[in-house]
């Protein structure tokens, strides 16, 4: 069974590429649903005596009073740059309802369609696929902020008077508007002009502020020919330089027809299957298949929390690939900033994955924790088209055409939905109803729970607790750990379960949206039959899933290599690490009698999960003794 508690140390790549990282482009007004920030400054301090229905019609007023009220579409195209790369933008939106927007940055394309009955966009490799329903919310909201419905309270927006905020050394009035959930879009108006100064807004726990300028009148309606979006975020800022602007104008429904598939993956002529391929299952936690990228035979990391497939940069320029831009992706560690490189092909048995898109990331200090070189990892790309087929038990896979899969008998029918992002499982957290949780084949460790839930359900942190250091791209840092009571999943429950409580920080670890992130140490208890084309997960346990203990941190030391010592690099509390006056910055020379040196990565890091009462003798540089005794310490 799975080393249940990897991801808390070394999982670095559960998280590598979430959902807002797939989103490449949108329109300025929204923002890049990957952006993650830093809370921009705003404080209400006084309040104007004008009263909110009065500051409203005097933004209406300078927006263009009747010619604004009775606006009902805009269509706008011009520049569009954002993270090192220039590009083009066009914009449609009506108050009906439909919207579509495309990007066109050179090494990355999107469309973003969404209308009534429908909405759908494409991938960073161009696969068209229905659009996750927290980002169709969030074009909907952004097309009543933009015409004059969200500001008069219509459909579900509510408003509010906020006070003040002071922003670019002017003083802004605050109009706070809300759709029934925790997120809250700022509308900022100069109290004595109308000015509009734009829209400070918090969703799904991340912050952006989009200004507008150069205003001029369009058929009597002030409309801005520049629009930004500043964040904190490196290389997340935007700017969009309007060049033509058409008012009231119907969008032709050509435009919003959902095209028809874009193929990525292809078998050998005449198969419709890889048939079974064995893989590695590094440390029980990790997928690594043989593959070919552009023509070099190497392993790929199999992930479904991949949103975007992603390579390594010392491989992709030892494969004459240079990454393009600095985007911003959020990893469990926090924010990095990645580049992307095209026309990559990838080859598994008889399957090939032509001309992707591939976010570039230094992945050479996660494979040295790890213990396993990591060149590539493949993700959504080719869960998009084709049944994946993971027998755990037997270390095979099998690649299939969805149209001829086979379901084990027995086995559960789990929905896997487009709320956020990743795709979404239903899973039960002690005696709760069932919650949405991402399912992530790349998160090799405990499941992930995310802040909001956390903070709203103080049971989870009612038992023994501690702290491991977690984390991956963007960086590592103390992350609380929990054994909970109980979980389900597909009709099995699981108990002394360990769990991670991610830290309400900048992150892709933090969502209102989806509760948390469910990997390996579950999923690997079934065989799985995974068909994103009809939204279907099929789970059929294995004969122990419900009955197989765990395994845990035993130790409470996260270690590194230093040369030719091994340097404790975070002490857990309350662990036998703590216990036996182990430090942070310690260097260690020997462990039991066997030097530094000869400890293979993956040895160091399974130590921690040896068996309850099993023994440690550790070395110091300094030539002190430290002796551990392993024990359960949350």
């Amino acid at each position: 069974m799975p080393n249940a508690n990897k991801r808390a140390e070394c999982n670095a790549e559960a998280l590598i590429i979430r959902r807002r990282s797939r989103t490449t482009t949108r329109s300025t007004a929204r923002a890049l649903p990957w952006l993650v920030l830093a809370a921009l400054l705003g404080c209400p301090v006084r309040s104007y005596a004008d009263d909110l229905p009065a500051l409203i019609q005097k933004y209406v007023a300078w927006r263009g009073g009747a010619a604004f009220d009775q606006l009902r579409s805009v269509y706008m195209h011009g520049s569009l740059e954002t993270a090192g790369l220039h590009g083009t933008e066009a914009l449609w939106v009506d108050r009906a309802g439909h919207q579509r927007v495309d990007s066109d940055l050179g090494v990355l394309k999107q469309t973003q369609v969404v209308a009534p009955g429908q909405a759908w966009d494409t991938t960073a490799s161009g696969q068209v696929e229905t659009m996750a329903a927290s980002d169709v919310r969030s074009l909907s909201r952004d097309e009543a902020l933009q015409l004059p419905d969200a500001i008069r309270g219509r459909g579900e927006a509510k408003t509010t008077l906020r006070g003040v905020q002071k922003r670019g050394g002017r003083e802004w009035a605050v109009i706070r508007v809300t759709f029934g959930d925790k997120d809250t879009y700022d509308v900022l108006i100069n109290a004595k002009t109308g000015e509009l100064g734009g829209f400070d807004i918090v969703e799904d726990r991340q912050s952006r502020f989009e200004g507008f300028s150069d205003w001029r009148m369009v058929d009597g309606v002030r409309m801005p020919f520049l629009q930004t979006v500043k964040t904190e975020a490196p290389g997340g800022d935007q700017v969009v330089r309007v060049a033509a602007m058409e008012l009231n104008q119907p969008i032709s429904p050509d435009r919003l027809a959902r095209p028809g598939p874009i193929h990525k993956a292809a078998f050998e002529k005449g198969t419709t299957s890889t048939g079974w391929i064995n893989f590695d299952f590094f440390q029980s936690d990790r997928i690594f298949l043989p593959a070919e990228v552009d023509g070099r035979a190497t392993v790929v990391l199999l992930d479904s929390g991949a949103t975007v497939s992603a390579i390594d940069k010392g491989f992709a320029s030892a494969l004459g690939l240079v990454p393009k831009g600095g985007f911003t992706a959020p990893g469990t560690g926090g924010i990095d900033t990645t580049g992307f490189v095209g026309g990559v092909d990838v080859r598994i048995g008889s399957l090939t994955l032509k001309h992707l898109n591939a976010a570039a990331f230094d992945f050479q200090p996660i494979a040295t924790r790890i213990g396993h070189a990591m060149p590539f990892v493949l993700g959504d790309e080719v869960f998009n088209e084709l049944a994946v087929d993971i027998d755990f038990a037997h270390h095979r896979l099998a690649f299939r055409d969805p149209a001829s899969i086979d379901i084990p008998a027995g086995a559960v029918s789990v929905p896997l939905s487009r709320i956020f992002g990743n795709r979404s499982v239903p899973v039960g957290i002690d005696d709760g109803p069932a919650v949405p949780f991402e399912f992530d084949l790349g998160n090799g460790g405990p499941p992930d729970i995310y802040a909001a839930y956390s903070q709203a359900h103080p049971l989870l942190q009612a038992g023994r607790t501690s702290q491991v250091l977690g984390g991956g791209v963007g960086g590592y840092h103390p992350t609380m750990i929990v054994s909970l009571g109980k979980l389900e999943f597909a009709k099995v429950e699981f108990h002394n379960v360990p769990a991670t409580l991610a830290s309400d920080t900048l992150s892709g670890s933090n969502s209102n949206v989806v509760v948390g992130n469910v990997g390996l140490s579950i999923l690997s208890r079934f065989h799985l039959v995974i068909d994103y084309s009809h939204d279907r997960l099929y789970a059929l346990p294995y004969a122990d899933a419900g009955t197989a203990p765990f395994d845990k941190d035993r130790l409470g030391m996260s270690l590194k290599r230093a040369a030719d010592a091994i340097e404790v690099e975070f002490v857990s509390p309350g662990s036998p690490a703590q216990a036996a006056g182990l430090k942070a910055g310690d260097k260690i020379k020997a462990i039991d009698g066997k030097q530094a040196k000869d400890w293979p990565g993956a040895t160091l890091a399974a130590l921690r999960y040896r068996r309850a009462g099993d023994t440690l003798e550790i070395t110091l540089n300094s030539g002190d003794l430290r002796k551990l005794v392993l024990a359960d310490f949350f």
